[in-house]
């Protein structure tokens, strides 16, 4: 008959010989920032392999402020009439890079993404919005998006093979001609 003080440390070494020590490696991050700056969530990201070129030509986002409240209980809050409790915006977003190259090409838009240090960024290729054809470098773009989503992350592969672009897009911009 075995121990049960035996059959206690086999069992623990095969629990622990199955749990492996850990995952494959990857790490899931969620930063967001509280300043005006750039509210980039960074999460997983998948770098690009080619390079691509950055549309700097961005403005900035419009990032409310903060409202405080003086309210102790819900029944003494007021919220002005012109509020909305629909966090969704429809946004049509006109896309014109046939200065930059006239062929087919694919646009893709992005919620998720971090900056790398050559100034080009990484998109998180799971938050993916919306993807949409081009025609001649041109084409409208048509989205749902939240109200707090200050940047989109879009990039365009063209079809002949010209380099891709990429451009951080503020919640301020409606288009995007280069």
């Amino acid at each position: 008959m075995i121990n049960h003080k035996y059959l206690s440390i086999i069992a623990m070494t095969a629990l622990l010989t199955a749990c492996g020590g850990g995952g494959d490696g990857d790490t899931t991050t969620t930063g967001i920032s509280t300043d005006n700056s750039p509210s980039e969530e960074e999460s997983s990201s998948s770098s690009n392999s080619t390079s691509m070129l950055v549309d700097t030509s961005g403005g900035v986002a419009n990032i409310p402020a903060t409202v405080g409240s003086s309210a102790t209980s819900m029944s003494s809050m007021v919220v002005p009439d012109s509020f909305s409790y629909n966090p969704n915006v429809q946004q049509s977003f006109v896309v014109d890079v046939s200065g930059y190259a006239a062929s087919n090409a694919t646009i893709t838009l992005y919620r998720n993404f971090s900056a790398n240090n050559d100034g080009s960024y990484s998109a998180d290729y799971n938050s993916r919005l919306v993807a949409a054809q081009l025609i001649n470098g041109q084409g409208t773009v048509d989205i749902v998006n939240t109200t707090s989503q200050y940047y989109l992350l879009a990039e365009v592969w063209f079809d002949d093979g010209t380099t891709p672009i990429q451009k951080r897009i503020p919640n301020t911009e409606t288009s995007w001609i280069w």
